[in-house]
Order: C-alpha cells, then sequence, then structure tokens
C-alpha cells in the first residue's frame, strides 16, 4: 500500500493537487491548519500551507510548508521566481517577520520542504548548504517532507487498521490494478465508497475521517488512472464519491462548527477533484474529436452499432454536465468576494470562454456522430435533456436544439413504421442486442412507458416549435397509443435515497396530454412541480449545488426533475392545475 501511494504522491502537481492533500493530512496528524483558511489559492510569501501544534508529543510549533511536486531538481529548486529556495526566501525574509500571527510569535519554527518525490542527487548539496547557512542565521528548523514520508504519513494516519480495514484497501489496490477493466475497477473503488459512507452512529470526528478518506482514494484512483491513460473507471467513480461525499456533508451545512467547517471543506475537495477529473476526460479525450465526422463512433471500437449507440449518449451526458459545472462555476465567481472586481471579470469572462465551447462541442459531437440522432433506450432521454438544458442556456442555440430533436422524432417514427431499431425500454445488454424482435405483442412489451417523447414534447413547447410538437403527437397516435407517456418527480423519500441510490423514491405523473396543445403540455407539466415541493426541498438545491442533482440523475439513470427548467416555464408565463401524481415506489 505504502509503495501504491508513493506512486501517487510523485504523480501529483503542485498547485490544486499535493496542496490539496497536505492540509487534511496535517489535520488528521492533530496539528490545525491556519493558512490558507477557507480555500486554498497562490502561495501567501512563500508559505503554501501553514498549521500550529505538537506532532509526536514535542512542544507545539508553527509549521510552514512551501510545496513543490514531483522531485526537487536543479530547476525546481533555483532557476526562476517560483522555485523552492526564492520560496523559502520570501518565507524567511517577508513571512515570518511580516505575516506570521502575533499568537504563534515566539513560538519554534518549523519550515518544511514538500515535494511528492525526492531531492535529486546533484541539489542535495545546495538544499544541505542552505539549510546549514540559514537554520542559526534565523533560529528556525528544517524539514524535509518528501514523498516517502508523506506516504508513510497518509498510510498511518489515514489508511490505518482502525480506520480502513484489509478489506477495504484491499478493494482500493483491486480498484487500481484494474484501471485497463472499468467496470471491475468501478465495481471495487464503489464498494470502498460504500464502506467509508457507512457513518450511521459515528461521531462527527469519525465522519470527518471519512470523508477525507474518500477524498484521498478518489485523488489515488485519478492520479494511477491519469498515468495509465484510461479515466473511464477514475469519472464513474467520481460521480459515486461526489455523491457519497454529500451524503456525509449535507447534515452539517450551515453548521459553524469547527467538524462541520472541515467537513464542508473535505466535500468541496471532493467536488474539486471530481471536476479535475470531468474536465481532463473531456479536454484530452473527447473536445479535440467532436469536429472530425464518426471520429468519436469510431473510437468505441466495436463492429456493432449497439454499443457505439450507447457509448456516445453516454458521452452526451458527460460532456453536456462538463458544460453545466462551468456555467454553476461562472455564477459561484460572481458571487465571489474574495476577489477584485478586475480579476472576477478575467475569470469570468474565461470560463464563458469555456461554456461556448462545451456548448459549441455538444452541437458539434451530435452533428459528426449520427448516432446520436436516435436512441436505441428510451432512458437516454436524461442524457439528450442535460445537453438540451446546456444548449438552451444561450438562447442563440434554440434553432440547433429544434433541428437536433426534429430529426431524432424523424428517426424514432420511421423506425417504428418499419419496426426498426426503435427507442425501447429494455435495459439488459444481451436483450438490447436482439431488439426489435418481430414478435407479436413485442412492441407494446417493449414500449409500455416513455419519458423520451415527452422530453421532445416539452422542449418542442418551450421553445415553440409546433411542427416538432406536432411530429410526436403523430408518433402517438400511429405507433404508440399503448404507451403511457409519462414523467417523474421527486417526492418526500427523494433526500433520503437520491444520492445513495439506496432505495426506489419519487412519484411519475402519467398519461401526458400530448394529444393537446403545447401550452396545456406546459401547464400540465409545470403545475406538477407547484404541487411536488419536495425538489425544493433537497439538501443540495437548499446549498445551491443543483447541478449534484443531475450528477445523481446521470448516474442512477434518473430523469431530470422538471424543476430544473421552470426557469424557461416562466419565460413564457405557464402555471398551470395538476392531476395526481402515482408513488414510483
Amino acid at each position: 500500500m505504502k509503495l501504491i501511494i508513493r506512486q501517487y504522491l510523485a504523480s501529483l502537481r503542485e498547485r490544486g493537487e499535493l496542496d490539496a492533500i497536505v492540509p487534511d493530512l496535517l489535520s488528521e496528524l492533530g496539528l490545525r491548519v491556519f493558512s490558507p483558511q477557507p480555500r486554498r489559492g497562490p502561495s501567501e510569501k512563500g508559505v503554501d500551507v501553514a498549521a500550529v501544534g505538537s506532532l509526536d508529543g514535542e512542544k507545539e510549533k508553527v509549521y510552514l510548508f512551501s510545496i513543490k511536486g514531483g522531485d526537487l531538481t536543479r530547476s525546481s529548486w533555483n532557476s526562476n521566481p517560483q522555485s523552492l529556495r526564492q520560496s523559502l526566501d520570501d518565507i524567511l525574509d517577508a513571512y515570518i517577520p511580516d505575516r506570521l500571527q502575533n499568537e504563534h510569535k515566539g513560538k519554534e519554527i518549523v519550515i518544511c520542504l514538500c515535494f511528492g518525490g525526492n531531492i535529486r542527487v546533484e541539489v542535495r548539496d545546495s538544499v544541505k548548504g542552505y539549510i546549514g547557512q540559514n537554520q542559526k542565521r534565523y533560529g528556525v528548523t528544517f524539514e524535509e517532507w518528501n514523498g516517502d514520508k508523506l506516504a508513510d504519513l497518509i498510510q498511518r494516519h489515514f489508511l490505518r487498521e482502525e480506520l480502513m480495514p484489509e478489506k477495504i484497501r484491499s478493494q482500493l489496490r483491486k480498484a487500481l490494478a484494474l484501471l485497463d477493466e472499468p467496470n471491475a475497477s468501478y465495481r471495487h473503488f464503489s464498494a470502498l465508497i460504500r464502506s467509508l459512507s457507512h457513518i450511521e452512529g459515528k461521531s462527527d470526528k469519525e465522519k470527518l475521517t471519512a470523508i477525507r478518506q474518500i477524498h484521498l482514494c478518489l485523488w489515488i484512483l485519478f492520479a494511477w488512472a491519469r498515468d495509465a491513460g484510461n479515466l473511464e473507471s477514475a469519472y464513474r467513480s467520481s460521480e459515486f464519491a461526489l455523491l457519497h461525499g454529500w451524503e456525509i456533508a449535507k447534515d452539517f451545512r450551515g453548521k459553524k462548527t469547527n467538524p462541520a467547517e472541515s467537513i464542508q471543506f473535505a466535500f468541496f475537495s471532493i467536488l474539486s477533484v471530481h471536476q479535475q477529473i470531468g474536465f481532463h476526460y473531456l479536454n484530452e479525450k473527447i473536445l479535440p474529436h467532436v469536429h472530425k465526422r464518426h471520429a468519436l463512433s469510431s473510437a468505441v471500437r466495436s463492429g456493432c452499432s449497439l454499443d457505439i449507440n450507447l457509448k456516445l449518449f453516454d458521452v452526451l451526458g458527460r460532456l453536456a454536465m462538463g458544460g453545466i459545472w462551468l456555467y454553476w462555476n461562472r455564477n459561484l465567481a460572481q458571487l465571489s468576494d474574495e476577489e477584485t472586481e478586475k480579476k472576477k471579470k478575467i475569470e469570468e469572462r474565461g470560463i464563458e470562454k469555456e461554456i461556448q465551447r462545451y456548448m459549441a462541442g455538444t452541437m458539434e459531437l451530435i452533428l459528426n456522430n449520427p448516432a446520436l440522432l436516435l436512441p436505441i433506450k428510451d432512458q437516454q432521454a436524461i442524457d439528450i435533456c442535460l445537453a438540451a438544458l446546456l444548449l438552451a442556456m444561450d438562447a442563440n442555440n434554440a434553432e440547433d436544439i429544434k433541428s437536433w430533436l426534429s430529426h431524432m422524432a424523424d428517426r424514432a417514427g420511421f423506425s417504428l413504421k418499419v419496426r426498426g431499431a426503435y427507442p425501447c425500454n429494455i435495459d439488459s445488454y444481451s436483450d438490447l442486442l436482439d431488439h426489435p424482435k418481430r414478435e407479436e405483442g413485442y412492441l407494446e412489451n417493449s414500449t409500455q412507458g416513455s419519458i423520451l417523447y415527452p422530453i421532445i414534447a416539452l422542449w418542442a413547447a418551450l421553445l415553440d416549435d409546433e411542427a416538432l410538437y406536432a411530429k410526436v403527437q403523430s408518433i402517438k397516435k400511429q405507433h404508440l397509443q399503448h404507451c403511457n407517456f409519462q414523467y417523474w418527480y421527486p417526492d418526500e423519500a427523494s433526500e433520503e435515497h437520491f444520492y445513495t441510490n439506496s432505495d426506489s423514491h419519487g412519484a411519475t405523473l402519467s398519461h401526458l396530454p400530448i394529444d393537446k396543445s403545447p401550452g396545456e403540455l406546459l401547464e400540465q407539466v409545470f403545475g406538477e412541480c407547484q404541487k411536488t415541493p419536495a425538489f425544493n426541498e433537497l439538501s443540495a438545491v437548499k446549498a445551491g449545488l443543483w447541478p449534484l442533482i443531475l450528477v445523481a440523475c446521470r448516474h442512477y439513470r434518473l430523469p431530470v426533475p422538471l424543476h430544473l427548467l421552470q426557469g424557461f416555464a416562466a419565460a413564457k408565463d405557464i402555471e398551470g392545475p395538476s392531476q395526481e401524481t402515482s408513488s414510483r415506489k
């Protein structure tokens, strides 16, 4: 296990990676981290992390960390203003005399040279000479916190037997060993997360340790997956870890105690890793190829059209979620009061540019991969709705959405007419391989209910596309009169089960009035939103973390709550009565 951790640490970059792990480790060691707090950012006069406390029974000391990624080389030691030696000079000349808090002055100071690898031989003597000259001159102590020491501390304090039994550590090792078999790797990692997030009856301190362990294990998985060039397991695992992390953190929302703030900080660290994994996956594996005709379809490396269809809609949902997280990040940046106005505007422009790139990438993915013009599974409406939601955040994309969904309705109608590969309710992969069968009653059995056609009709109504709406009406009348056009809404049980998928929850609005006018459909479905206030009581919604709901919908295959589309309905002044929903349980 130590070798696994050692390799993981050596692969971490300095900013946003290694410096994201060190504060949690110091807290587990019993130190109090007082800088940076509560957010991580650029170093302050050479100090990346500052903490105070006692280690191994010694007297209380102040620990000042200057962090570098990988091995300490001649270049990272003393070649530019960002080198470690310059940071140490800044600590001695500026931070200690001017920035160190008064309450800590007079305490023994330890300056820690921290890096994920080792000191290279060619700079060892230079580092030793620097330390020898400055220890006596400034009256401070220097310590080397290299990858080996960090790995030992992580193993002893995060992964010790009483906190993480051998069975759980074995699951982590298996998840790493099977990265080239993503389904197996994800299975082991998700079992690990379920074990760590089982917190019933545990103290706040134990819950804090559990969520920090989730953060650490996810980082280890990401580091290994990045080195292996296969991020599939890491992406799926990060969604699972994020949702289970919120299950721990949600009860501490709004509380001001030290454990509560630390747990919330740990959750946002998991969120940061999830976003890094997602953006790395999309920026490296997907977006560079969306403009190439059939490129991503060919990359599935299967001669089976079913495999291509399933994977491309999965990728579509991931790309949409990437853009939605960027949209959320932009809004968060606008609310931040920690940056100067000029810096905030620069950051917002950068994020806005990325959002537009993700929107354009989504449309290019659709245009260059015709498999995305017709889903094989009705539940792929979830990914379609996510993509439409992202695109609809810019009104200039309205025509693109209508064109895409119109082609989809045309293909669905034709497939139903000729009994081709029409969207169905089948989940089993082996049964999907045999779809469609030319048997009596097969069509009726495989299309008993649908959220796909209601979603297409809903967007047609929101975008004032009467022709598209009429196409859905025609499909219903000519081919799917037996099919229950329906939609799902969260209910009172959803908060308990949404983030862990521990049980079924929610309610269904059945037999949607597709035969009526678009306005009447909108009044029906959004009127039901007013009658199902459970959505607004979800902890993620209350905390402003609404994309977390979409992550849960994508991961656990739940329809996107229509409450998130109410802004579009409000623009059309939609409100109205509703009929009763039926329990999904």
